[in-house]
């Protein structure tokens, strides 16, 4: 983020991906919403995109539709595409950097919860066990099209939301749900309480976690962050690894005044985030508590 003026700020992120679905329109939709997600979790609004792109030199055509996806998300966001950057690379990648615009007093940061707040994640989990197992052959997309869906919808939100006393968010991505939850965290006075059975889960996912359908990043997620995690009760390995699973275009978690949630929960709804749940809250840390409750 870089301050212009007293009204404006901006924005500045990049991120680009490997393919999760053969479908080369499909792949630059979600690479660009995957992108795009980062200006969207602090609350501001894209202006720019530049397209970052890694790619076999004898398969332009494919390129082409990834970039015609790609081009159709930006649009939707509000913002336009201004070029970019191309290299030959045997395997592809495609996503953006993305300049967007918000006001510095309006900036939302992914650190600063507040005592009380309640929490609402907007998408379901298990992006990430689902595209390895699309890779794998082992599933098709029509069998998964929540999830296709899911990653392919923007975290815009509108002003009617923002407006509300949002005291932190931040999108899930390569983290899994508790690596960002952790982060969101980084003052140590507090701790989160995760209603486990609150948490949305893609259809699909939990089946596929069952069978140890499971992708690296999530394996390496759990091994760094759940030595901050408490678990009250019994809870399966294949769900638990869910809350680990590296996404991609993943939800926004946001933190928020409990006399917001209510009507934020129902303009979530009406912008389409259906899945939208409150999965937990914030309280003060106790002398030897750990950050994260699953309970």
């Amino acid at each position: 983020m870089y301050r212009i003026n007293r009204e404006i700020a901006v924005v500045f992120t990049v991120d680009f991906i490997t393919p999760i679905v053969d479908d080369p329109f499909i792949f630059g939709q979600i690479a660009a919403a995957n992108a795009l997600g980062d200006i969207f979790a602090m609350g501001g609004k894209p202006l720019l995109a530049l397209n970052m792109v890694c790619f076999p030199a004898d398969r332009l055509d494919d390129l082409n539709e990834i970039i015609r996806g790609g081009v159709a998300k930006v649009q939707e966001a509000g913002a336009i595409l201004v070029g970019g950057h191309s290299l030959k690379d045997k395997e592809p990648k495609y996503g953006l950097a993305v300049l967007g615009m918000v006001h510095p007093k309006r900036i939302i940061r992914n650190h600063t919860p507040r005592e009380g707040d309640v929490l609402i994640l907007t998408k379901p989990l298990g992006t990430g066990i689902i595209s390895t197992a699309l890779k794998a052959e082992m599933i098709t997309v029509r069998e998964v099209q929540q999830a296709v869906d899911s990653m392919m919808q923007l975290n815009r939100i509108p002003d009617s939301i923002l407006n509300n006393s949002i005291h932190s968010m931040t999108d899930i991505t390569g983290f899994g749900f508790l690596g960002h939850l952790h982060e969101m965290l980084a003052n140590g006075d507090l701790v989160a309480d995760i209603q486990m059975n609150h948490v949305p889960i893609l259809d699909e996912a939990y089946n596929l976690s069952r069978q140890d359908i499971i992708p690296a990043g999530s394996i390496a997620n759990q091994k760094i962050f759940s030595c901050s995690v408490e678990i009250q009760g019994e809870l399966d390995s294949a769900k638990e690894i869910l809350l680990y699973d590296a996404q991609t275009s993943g939800g926004l978690l946001i933190s928020i005044d409990r006399k917001d949630v209510e009507q934020a929960l129902r303009l979530l709804t009406e912008q389409g985030f259906t899945a939208s749940q409150i999965v937990g809250h914030i309280r003060k840390r106790s002398a030897d508590e750990k950050k994260i409750n699953l309970v």
